[in-house]
């Protein structure tokens, strides 16, 4: 296994525990997780040579559909929790009202 195949799949786990966080509603720690997340996408794509990742290519591809599939639940959790938020807030409201 080369060192972009390790951190490749170092990144899919942690992508495995970004869900694991979003299931939990650990959100705090998501978000600090996703930053993690992000810089290590970020050497991979920095340190290695071009010819490295292309050869890493299929992989490559199956890791951008996971974050996309990440991105998009992570902004599903984020309108709910605004609409929970939103909800919670008019509740306060009305009972500041009747008081």
């Amino acid at each position: 296994m080369t060192n972009s195949q390790a951190q490749l799949e170092q990144l899919f786990e942690l992508e495995k525990q970004l869900h694991t966080l979003l299931d939990d509603e650990l959100y705090s720690q998501f978000q600090q997780q996703q930053v993690l997340f992000s810089d290590k996408i970020n050497h991979l794509l920095d340190s290695q040579p071009e010819a490295q990742l292309i050869d890493n290519l299929e992989q490559l591809k199956k890791l951008d559909h996971a974050v996309q599939s990440l991105q998009m639940r992570a902004d599903d959790c984020f309108k709910s929790l605004k609409e929970k938020s939103l909800l919670m807030q008019r509740n306060k409201n009305k009972i500041k009202a009747y008081k």
